[in-house]
């Protein structure tokens, strides 16, 4: 599913009204969408002066003609658009409007009444903090027991970012005109907007389709196009050869998650390179895996690293290397310097990069990092709570700086590439849980191994992984779902693809 920026819906709607559809006829019908949502006879719209605001006062048209009881606050004083002064001009003298700056007592009043309220403060345009009586009525009404309607996008959320001013209007529903917008996907602005309902007004469905937009929510269908095709001659080989730099004594868990992920993902030949403290515990664990034993105290240990290096088609490092970091990142990193096959680093080898800025700029093969918070926050410098205020531009700033397709993991996970960025809509809170991402980490690997060019391996395992998720949320409840359970249900997962 497209979703649309400010510049690309503006751009959208001069395609429609170049075709005859007017901003004013749009205006209408936005108002007569957010009508269709809500409830109760007590009716309060906090109105500002653009067009956000006229469409709440077709909305308040539209419901005192059904018999509603309707006020309008105006949080800006009267209307400055000229659609949205038409639309003020157009209300029955039925809707009650008060001023907030003038009529302060009244407007409370009217407000704490409400059985429904409205808000069409701010629309897309919106950026920075809330000031001023939007911000004190829309806290207001934050606190009220009245079901809370937003139209387009909740007032104090920025459309682009979906970062969020304080008081915020917390929506129950959000009613998006003609699409959707990175605030409905993306944390912390999707948590404000309740459920999104998108609502047509009148652009043409072949303009929408037809209309560039630079983010997405992945769903099935591209899940189905992206997924390598199979030839009934394949042999392992056809399927890629992905090698795992991962685990280490203490943290073999990481390395078993991340193996069964990828042999679960369709890897055709799974190669380890593992601590020889570790390596009994992981052979155990995954059969399939063909292993490198490195002894860190012969001589010859990287030597036989590069020549595992040179068989394989794809790279894993980092899930669970622990104490083996500093030893494995330099000789791995110094081969992908001189590489065009694809490179993913996941956990420890993302805190080494933190440790040593500007390591990973210096690998010139393809790349793909899949931080969490917390490793994302250690990579910029910055704060867990900076990084969740600011997830899509964090991902898209860092994305763009060392070129590097980077999967910020988290609720709505966040996977941003060259010029492009979609929001995974599939996964549950059952999935924060340690280990979660070691099988991630195998999973787009795998798909990697096989040939996917990295910004699609990185949307599909994310995609693949959450659907997994969601399968075992239904069948354990997300709170006794566990990772390792993850990898067995990836066929279930697949097998719901082909349906």
């Amino acid at each position: 599913m497209k979703i649309f920026t400010k510049r690309e819906m503006q751009a959208l709607e001069e395609r429609g009204s170049q075709t005859g559809v007017s901003l004013a006829h749009m205006m209408e019908e936005a108002g007569r969408a957010l009508a269709l949502e809500v409830e109760g006879e007590r009716v309060v719209l906090l109105c500002g002066s653009g067009n956000n605001g006229g469409d709440g006062f077709v909305c308040a048209r539209i419901l005192a003609e059904r018999g509603c009881r309707c006020t309008v606050l105006l949080t800006q004083g009267e209307p400055q658009a000229e659609l949205a002064r038409a639309a003020f001009i157009q209300m029955p003298p039925t809707v009650d409007v008060l001023c907030t700056e003038h009529q302060r007592e009244e407007s409370e009043c009217a407000l704490r009444a409400a059985q429904c309220v409205v808000d069409c403060t701010f629309g897309f345009g919106f950026h920075g903090e809330l000031r001023g009586d939007p911000a004190r009525y829309l806290a207001l009404a934050n606190t009220l027991p009245a079901l809370r309607v937003a139209a387009d996008i909740p007032s104090g959320a920025e459309c682009d970012t979906a970062m969020v001013s304080e008081n915020t209007f917390r929506a129950d529903i959000t009613v998006a005109f003609t699409a959707k917008k990175p605030a409905h996907v993306s944390y912390p602005a999707k948590a404000y907007c309740g459920r999104t309902v998108v609502a047509q007004v009148g652009i043409p469905a072949r303009l929408i389709d037809s209309s560039p937009a630079t983010h997405f929510e992945p769903d099935g269908t591209y899940a189905q196009f992206h997924l390598p095709a199979a030839d009934p001659e394949s042999n392992k080989a056809d399927f890629g050869k992905l090698l795992l730099v991962c685990g280490s004594y203490g943290m073999a868990g990481a390395c078993i998650m991340a193996a069964r992920g990828a042999l679960r993902s369709g890897a055709g030949l799974l190669h380890i390179a593992i601590d020889s403290r570790a390596y009994p515990i992981v052979a155990a664990a995954v059969p399939e895996a063909v292993f490198t034993i490195l002894d860190f105290s012969a001589p010859d240990w990287q030597d036989k690293l590069r020549t595992t290096l040179d068989a394989c088609t794809a790279c894993v490092i980092g899930s669970g290397l622990g104490t083996a970091t500093d030893l494995l990142c330099p000789p791995v990193f110094d081969y992908f310097a001189h590489q065009t096959k694809p490179l993913l680093l996941d956990a420890d080898a993302l805190n080494y990069c933190a440790r040593t800025p500007g390591t990973l700029e210096q690998i010139r093969a393809p790349r793909v990092v899949t931080p969490h918070p917390g490793e994302m926050a250690r990579l910029l410098g910055t704060s867990v709570a900076q990084v969740q205020a600011e997830r899509l531009p964090a991902a898209q700033q860092f994305a763009a700086k060392t070129g590097t397709v980077t999967v910020l993991k988290g609720a709505a996970t966040v996977i941003a590439g060259p010029g492009q960025t979609a929001l995974n809509p599939t996964g549950n809170w059952g999935m924060a849980k340690g280990g979660s991402g070691d099988v991630l980490a195998g999973m787009t690997g795998a798909l990697l191994a096989q040939g996917l060019e990295p910004f699609h391996a990185a949307v599909l395992g994310a995609y693949l992984h959450g659907l997994a998720g969601d399968l075992g949320a239904a069948r354990f409840t997300p709170r006794a779902l566990l990772p390792t359970d993850l990898p067995g249900l990836l066929p279930e997962a697949f097998r719901s693809l082909e349906k």
